[in-house]
C-alpha cells in the first residue's frame, strides 16, 4: 500500500509543478505594475492549464 502512494505522487507532479510556478509568480516582483485584468487573464491561462493537467494525470 505503501509504494502504491509514492508511486501515485509522481503522477501528480506535473501539475504540482505549475501550482508552484503560478503561486512564485504571484509572490514576485513581476507582476507589480500589471492591471488587475492582466493578473487575472494570465491566472485564467494558467489555471485552465493546471486544470487540463490535474483531469489529464487522473484520466491516464
Amino acid at each position: 500500500m505503501q509504494a502504491s502512494r509514492s508511486n501515485q505522487g509522481m503522477f501528480w507532479s506535473q501539475p504540482r509543478e505549475l501550482f508552484e510556478q503560478i503561486v512564485i509568480w504571484l509572490d514576485s516582483d513581476s507582476i507589480c505594475g500589471l492591471e488587475h485584468s492582466q493578473i487575472e487573464n494570465k491566472l485564467l491561462e494558467n489555471g485552465y492549464e493546471l486544470l487540463r493537467r490535474l483531469l489529464q494525470t487522473k484520466i491516464f
